[in-house]
């Protein structure tokens, strides 16, 4: 069964220059002209592999591949960007998001062989032969087709070298020939103009016009064997330089491959050091969010008084090309608590002892409970990001209430002040923040 290939891009030209390279490893092609049409085609199609332009009018290529990326029914495809876009800062956002990676439009054929092998939609071992084209069929050309496993640029200037050798040497032939029938022509040539009284002069001189015309023939063989002589010798020098350069070509191509390994192994090292430096770069986003953590006793956990720092959470993460949950988590403290003269528990008096707090925190459920408390400006900003980014960025919210205080509290015992014990109780009383990329 043929695989399938959808090619996404607004320009006519580059889909219909990549569809012939893709037709030509016998894969069945459908395109589209815009990502939104794109993601209509997947909703009934699944291809074997995905080639996305960038800049394109309405949806980028970026925002169609979080896109499939976050759909579970077409997460599993490869997508390669198909683009003119360059640089390094380019290709790991495009990987960062979910993109095999990057084909250039300038792209060769072998490299488009490679990278199809690569993702397994076309077998490795197909010969490079199979999708060139075939040689003529003929003496001298056969020659210089068999060599099937040189690149099809190379094969192709050889062909023309032997080409126009063999039009230099008919040409010059050509004009051997000519240039010889001529002077016979002249020498054997009776002028019409001649007075009749010479005619009889003519005649007698013709035994000695075809001696002439026999020596030319013979000087003319001579010529001939030599023009193939020569001709010969031109072939055999041609195809003894074209035996050099196939040598050449061959030892080069084993540098090139001995190249190509140590550049994979380069490229490795950087996709290892590019994934340290992401990880680095959402730890200090995390770190940086969490200095805030702590609030009040009285505090809603996630209130209008957090969203500054979320805001600004947002925006690192839409520069940083993130992808994935934000896990929100609160605790509640278990503070130290007396009854006001309006019956609700307050903050007890900093100089009394802990014995003597009406309440020393919340029961788990209350605790729980409060944990969740949110304002409705927080609430709204939640849902907002998620339906602007589709899905890129979601939040995740988790009570602990009191039950895993990161703080331990101490020994209540004789001496211990509400101030001492509420100081640990503070601590208890935040909200942390994790980020969990997708990949």
């Amino acid at each position: 069964m043929s695989k399938t290939a959808l090619i996404v891009d607004d320009s006519k030209s580059a889909r219909l220059v990549l569809k012939r390279l893709l037709e030509t490893h016998a894969l069945d092609v459908d395109t589209a002209e815009s990502a939104e049409l794109a993601l209509d085609y997947l909703n009934d199609h699944r291809p074997d592999v995905i080639f996305m332009d960038h800049m394109m009018p309405g949806m980028d290529g970026f925002e169609a591949v979080s896109a499939i990326k976050n759909n579970p029914q077409t997460a599993t495809i490869p997508i390669m960007m198909y683009t003119s876009q360059k640089g390094e800062v380019y290709v790991g956002q495009a990987r960062a998001l979910g993109a095999v990676g990057v084909l250039p439009k300038e792209v060769e054929p072998v490299e488009v062989s490679k990278m199809l092998a690569s993702l397994r939609v076309i077998d490795e071992h197909v010969d490079a032969a199979e999708i060139l084209p075939q040689p003529r069929s003929g003496g001298d050309s056969a020659e210089h087709y068999g060599l099937e496993h040189i690149d099809n640029n190379i094969r192709i200037l050889i062909e023309d070298l032997f080409d126009q050798q063999r039009a230099i040497l008919r040409r010059d032939l050509l004009d051997s020939y000519e240039s010889i029938a001529a002077r016979v022509a002249d020498e054997m040539r009776v002028p019409a103009d001649d007075p009749p009284n010479k005619q009889a002069v003519v005649n007698d001189r013709l035994p000695t016009q075809y001696q002439v015309a026999t020596v030319v023939l013979g000087v003319l063989v001579l010529i001939f064997a030599w023009l193939y002589w020569e001709r010969e010798q031109r072939w055999l020098a041609v195809r003894q330089q074209n035996e050099d350069l196939l040598s050449a070509l061959e030892q080069q191509q084993s540098i090139d491959a001995q190249g190509a390994v140590e550049v994979q192994q380069r490229l490795d090292s950087y996709q290892r050091s590019l994934g340290d430096t992401y990880g680095a770069a959402l730890g200090a986003i995390e770190w940086g969010i969490n200095q805030t953590a702590i609030y009040e006793f009285g505090d809603i956990p996630l209130g209008d008084n957090r969203l500054p720092a979320f805001e600004a959470l947002l925006a690192q993460l839409l520069e940083l090309g993130f992808s994935g949950q934000i896990q929100i988590e609160s605790r509640v403290g278990d503070f130290c608590l007396t009854m006001s003269a309006n019956d609700t528990y307050v903050l007890a008096a900093a100089d009394i002892a802990v014995s003597q707090c009406d309440l020393l925190g919340f029961d788990s459920t209350e605790a729980a409970e409060f944990g969740q408390r949110q304002s409705v400006a927080f609430a709204n900003f939640i849902n907002t990001v998620e339906q602007q980014t589709a899905g890129q960025l979601r939040f995740e919210l988790v009570s602990l209430g009191n039950s895993a205080p990161l703080v331990s509290y101490p020994v209540v015992e004789s001496g211990l002040t509400a101030a001492e014990w509420n100081s640990v109780a503070v601590l208890n009383n935040r909200v942390n923040v994790s980020l969990l990329p997708d990949r």
